[in-house]
């Protein structure tokens, strides 16, 4: 029987590699997927087994930052073994000097399936477009201006589910009839919504319009091929308030989630939150199916700590107004923190969270 001392050389004989090599490739592929670029980096020097898995995870999410783009997009370029295991790419930082490497790196990521480029409004001449583009997204993101560069790239994306754009010049571009037919979740300026909607699966929108009723309306939501229409929907309380209560609910009549972008209202401002109740009043009249309503407040127009505030009536309020209402959201633009109230049926409402 060997004695203690000799386990204890034994055990601490044992190399970390080795343990690694122990581990199940499905269990390890778990475990990498969750570990920093830097321990993903230690992990490809083991076994040749290992090092495939974690080389895979290493490049399966790309994040460039500016200080390793133009190294990352050349060994991208260069090693097409590398690059085809890129499933998202993703940058969010001024990176115009390397513009044309990143032009250089896209065509080869042939399996790419998430595009973030917050890289500024005129660059979408990096994109690939026609027979360069070989791959198709499922999620794209970006701060492009909607021009003709990104239309053509849009164009041949056929498989796209959820788009961002911020741009505000949609009218000035037509939009291919047959671009994007699977598209369900937008996030982009109303007028853009309301070229993108129509005939396209869209249960999901984003939007924002200060034009008030001489603009794009909220009506086009009525226009998705989804066959409950629009269930979520997130807008500013500003276009709302100069269109009225019934062109939304007519737009999108089985609304389960509404979030609410208080862009102008002070959480302080008792009379501004009299106005707000009025009009959630008025239109839970018309929401039979809203499960959720999320308010978002901009403390920066606050006198008053917002943490400092009682929203407690307003609350009471708004469940008062449905019986099918469950959650009141009520959020803080640029912080975490919220208060989640819930109402079971046949219960007062009360914080989940705080």
């Amino acid at each position: 029987m060997p004695s203690q001392s000799s386990v204890d050389v034994a055990h601490d004989d044992l190399e970390p590699s080795s343990v690694a090599s122990n581990i199940p490739l499905d269990v390890l592929d778990v475990i990498f997927a969750s570990l920093l670029p830097q321990d993903l980096a230690v992990c490809c020097r083991v076994s040749k087994a290992v090092s495939s898995i974690a080389v895979d995870a290493l490049y399966r999410h790309v994040q460039p930052t500016p200080r390793n783009i133009l190294h990352l997009c050349l060994k991208l370029c260069n090693e097409p073994n590398l690059a085809r295991r890129v499933r998202s790419f993703k940058i969010h930082a001024n990176v115009d000097m390397y513009l044309g490497v990143i032009s250089d790196a896209l065509p080869k990521l042939v399996r790419l399936d998430t595009l973030v480029l917050n890289i500024g409004p005129s660059s979408s001449w990096v994109l690939p477009s026609g027979d360069a583009c070989p791959f198709l997204l499922r999620t794209f993101m970006c701060t492009f201006q909607y021009d003709a560069p990104l239309i053509s790239f849009l164009n041949g994306q056929q498989d796209l589910l959820y788009l961002t754009i911020p741009s505000s010049n949609a009218l000035r571009l037509t939009v291919p009839k047959l671009m994007m037919p699977k598209l369900v979740s937008i996030c982009a300026p109303l007028a853009l919504v309301e070229a993108l909607v129509p005939g396209r699966p869209v249960y999901e929108v984003s939007t924002v319009s200060n034009q008030g009723q001489n603009g794009p309306s909220i009506s086009c939501l009525s226009k998705s091929t989804n066959s409950l229409g629009v269930l979520r929907l997130m807008v500013n309380y500003r276009y709302l308030e100069s269109i009225g209560c019934e062109i939304l609910a007519l737009a999108a009549p089985n609304l389960l989630t509404l979030t609410l972008d208080l862009d102008h209202i002070k959480p302080d401002d008792d009379e501004m939150l009299d106005d707000l109740i009025e009009y959630m009043e008025e239109y839970l009249s018309y929401a039979k199916s809203l499960g959720r309503l999320i308010i978002r407040f901009y403390p920066s127009l606050s006198r008053i700590p917002c943490q400092e505030l009682d929203f407690s009536d307003m609350i009471t309020s708004i469940f008062a107004a449905s019986v099918k209402l469950r959650f009141v959201v009520i959020a803080f633009f640029g912080f975490k923190a919220k208060y989640v109230c819930e109402r079971l049926p046949g219960h007062d409402w009360y914080i989940v969270n705080d």
